[in-house]
């Protein structure tokens, strides 16, 4: 079966034979070794050869100690088969005289030793069911010959949309989403055509390349695993730079390899945009924000330190999490969510509160022969803030979303249960307030089932609050809950 990609992973994942040019007293010197190129892990190398400054002068005597360690932000190898590597945040450990493991975080591969491969403007991207949110795809029809004969005469053909290209631009950078195509070699017997999603963000002014992943890459996974409800991960990354303002081909182009890319691209299918139920569709008809849009209000979130970005935000791509743990987060990050967005209204209404505290302590001083102790015991009873529990956070964070919560709630085992406790919870989100104490105290345990239940409602409102941050209409929440749901 022919399993290639419109998408090229060159080199491919493996081990490669090289030359490493380690930096040394204002020199390069060149020593044999090898580099290994892993899926979805951290680059790793070797050095078969004495590294110079491993001896030292003693006295008389020339001393080695072991093991050695040593610090390069950047450090450059030249692979046997014509390519080069830059790798980031290097490690390297001398454990023999002629022995050493390097250790990096990022490896970037192309054919070209640039000297200052690090500093980028262009990525390409691939995540695992991005195709689901481009809205068009790249076949707009085709047509075949029917015949009667035994052998069909006439052609076949296939038309392309250019409208499964989009584009997006501001004043810092431009994103276009868009199919890779690839045809098979000439073969009398066989002919295929695939498709291969991929996202390129052209940015303006060349930034760092951490930069470029804090604020690129990662929040456009994370969109996807937004958009999609569950997990994604990063199938292709190159980085690099253009040869000019507005070239499509022949830019210097670097594969990366490094933890949490796994360079396995894939080619669209029908089936499989199918099977993941989007809840945002690129397309300039929609009435939905821009994907760029999203990404620039994701930057500032991010860069706001905003609760549900570090709270939910954090987990988008983060699998197999126990029950217990995700209905904790996900009641924190609603609110912490609730709070920041009413930060001042409950600011001006704790100073209410503190201003009639003091009122009150100063007329009971007055009017009544209080000891100093019992003036201290009332002072420290009194709360500095007005009472608001979580409960009546989480109504008003439930009322926000355009779909009845609380009645999918009130179904489950779970709340069905709490509402039965002694402590008389008065709703849903009083039932909730009672179990998130009983488990981040200790003091109760519940069914795993019916917690998991109760923190996939959860996640869905949680997940239509992020939508809404982000700019996107409540019909884009909508089906967010809904696609959830089923």
């Amino acid at each position: 079966m022919d399993t290639k990609t419109a998408i090229e992973v060159k080199p491919q994942p493996d081990n490669y034979r090289c030359t490493w040019h380690l930096p040394h007293d204002g020199k390069i010197v060149d020593l044999p070794g090898e580099l290994d190129l892993k899926v979805h892990r951290y680059p790793e190398g070797a050095i078969f050869a004495e590294i110079p400054g491993t001896w030292t002068i003693h006295e008389t005597m020339k001393v080695m100690g072991f093991p050695q360690e040593r610090e390069f932000p950047i450090l450059k190898c030249s692979l046997e088969n014509g390519l080069h590597a830059t790798l980031l945040d290097c490690s390297i450990l001398i454990w023999a005289e002629n022995r050493a493991a390097i250790y990096a975080r990022y490896a970037l591969v192309g054919n070209r030793a640039d000297s200052d491969a690090s500093q980028i403007d262009r990525l390409k991207i691939q995540v695992s069911g991005i195709d689901s949110l481009f809205g068009k795809a790249p076949i707009k029809g085709h047509s075949m010959p029917i015949s009667e004969k035994t052998v069909e005469v006439g052609i076949w053909s296939v038309e392309q949309d250019p409208e499964s290209a989009q584009v997006w631009e501001d004043d810092g950078a431009k994103m276009t989403a868009s199919f890779d195509s690839s045809i098979t070699a000439a073969d009398p017997y066989y002919f295929r055509m695939c498709h291969s999603p991929a996202v390129l963000i052209d940015i303006k002014e060349p930034i760092d390349f951490y930069m470029a992943i804090r604020e690129w890459v990662e929040p456009l996974t994370d969109l996807a695993a937004l958009a999609l409800g569950r997990p994604q991960r990063i199938t292709y990354l190159a980085a690099g730079r253009r040869n000019g303002e507005e070239a499509r081909v022949g830019w210097t182009k670097y594969q990366v390899y490094g933890a949490g890319i796994h360079q396995d691209p894939y080619n669209s299918s029908l089936k499989g945009v199918a099977e993941n139920r989007s809840a945002i569709k690129w397309n300039a008809g929609s009435g939905e924000i821009s994907p760029l849009k999203a990404l620039r209000r994701w930057q500032e979130l991010n860069s706001s330190h905003h609760p549900l970005v570090e709270t939910y935000g954090s987990f988008l791509n983060v699998r197999a999490q126990h029950p217990r743990a995700s209905y904790l987060l996900l009641l924190q990050a609603l609110e912490g969510l609730h709070g920041y967005e009413n930060r001042e209204i409950e600011r001006e209404r704790g100073q209410r509160h503190r201003d009639r505290k003091s009122n009150v302590l100063q007329t009971l001083k007055s009017c009544l022969s209080l000891s100093p102790g019992d003036l201290k015991f009332l002072k420290g009873a009194i709360s500095n803030n007005p009472p608001k529990g979580l409960d009546s956070r989480l109504r008003e964070s439930f009322s926000q979303i355009p779909v009845d919560i609380i009645q999918e709630l009130n179904k489950t085992d779970l709340i069905k249960a709490a509402m039965t406790d002694s402590r008389n919870p008065h709703d849903a989100a009083d039932a909730l307030r009672i179990i998130r104490n009983d488990l981040a105290h200790g003091n109760k345990g519940y069914p795993v089932e019916d917690l998991a239940t109760v923190a996939r409602i959860l996640e869905q409102v949680t997940r239509a609050h992020f939508l809404r941050i982000l700019g996107y209409p409540e019909s884009v929440q909508v089906r967010a809950v809904i696609s959830e749901a089923h």
